[in-house]
């Protein structure tokens, strides 16, 4: 059962590496723009529309695993699941974007003094939302506890 901390934590500014993989195989990574948890096995995670690569690679093969990591601690969480569907983002997803950038840039700007105007010209222009089953979650915090599984919702 994720607990809210766990959720709340999701759905922050947390920076999000997002992995696919092609039908030959072949891995991808990109970066997500912000998450919602809808339940306790599904995710709406919320992708740059032009990420062609990772898109196709969810659509024909459905593999992904995310990892969440809080830039100031570096704890982490990695998710695994399939991909169910996906739609174009709606008033709700942007307005997550907004929220999820201001609190990961400002977590990079006061960890690492990277100015904030630099970050904001990574921000994508749209998004897609895609709907996710999460079927396993772990512990990824550096440290003893690495790769530990936490729940299988």
């Amino acid at each position: 059962m994720l607990s809210a901390e766990t959720k709340d934590f999701l759905e922050s500014g947390c920076a999000l590496i997002v992995a696919t993989v092609s039908s030959s195989g072949e891995p991808f990574a990109t970066r997500g723009w912000g998450l919602f948890v809808i339940d306790e096995g599904r995710v709406r995670l919320l992708l740059d529309e032009r990420d062609e690569r990772a898109l196709a690679d969810l659509r024909h093969g459905g593999r992904v695993a995310i990892t969440a990591a809080h830039v100031p601690t570096l704890h982490s969480l990695q998710m695994k699941g399939r991909f169910v569907r996906s739609e174009p983002a709606d008033d709700r997803d942007r307005q997550k974007v907004m929220d999820y950038c201001d609190n990961f840039f400002t977590d990079i700007e006061n960890t690492d003094g990277q100015p904030r105007r630099l970050l904001e010209r990574l921000v994508p222009e749209g998004y897609v939302a895609c709907e996710l089953v999460i079927e396993e979650f772990y512990d990824q915090t550096p440290g003893p506890g690495a790769g530990a599984s936490l729940v299988q919702p």
